[in-house]
């Protein structure tokens, strides 16, 4: 199980890298066009847009694992181990509710989009699939509270066993 963890993680991070690294070539590619030879081709800038919004999503997912995303810790600091425990899976479950609320609203944009038969202007690419980033991208991020859920959960239980409350 923890290998197919590693995995999906390391999965997740090339992706990621590679959609970094394409936009940032494209966005170069543009501006040496614009700048360098009088014209743009609006493809470049469309796709790079939707690089850029993947790209976000993915990060975000990344940035729960890794715990990177701000927090307001103060009160963490000074606290308990119970209390911080417990506040902590108060945060959690908050956080996840808020994925589930989002994940939610997304599909209801794709599935709209997808009815329509939207596609974008450049590219001519369907527009759900754009979209997609946004319940792909918080289901991840639900996935990943999920997992520190369980964590924090099982550390609230070995606190009980154990009895260290401060």
């Amino acid at each position: 199980m923890r290998q197919l963890g590693d995995t999906f993680n390391r999965l997740e991070e090339i992706i990621a890298s590679c959609l970094l690294i394409t936009t940032s070539l494209f966005v170069f590619m543009q501006v040496v066009l614009r700048y360098g030879f009088g014209f743009t081709l609006a493809w470049i800038e469309e796709s790079a847009r939707y690089m850029i919004v993947w790209f976000v999503f993915l990060g975000a997912s990344i940035g729960v694992r890794e715990k990177a995303h701000p927090a307001m810790d103060m009160l963490l600091h000074i606290a308990p181990k119970l209390v911080k425990t417990i506040l902590q899976i108060v945060v959690t479950i908050i956080c996840m509710a808020f994925c589930v609320t989002i994940v939610r609203s997304g599909i209801s944009v794709v599935v709209s989009a997808y009815s329509m038969g939207a596609t974008s202007p450049a590219l001519r690419v369907p527009l759900f699939i754009p979209y997609i980033a946004v319940p792909a991208g918080l289901g991840l991020m639900f996935i990943r509270y999920a997992l520190q859920l369980k964590d924090l959960v099982m550390e609230l239980i070995k606190i009980k066993k154990t009895g260290e409350a401060e």
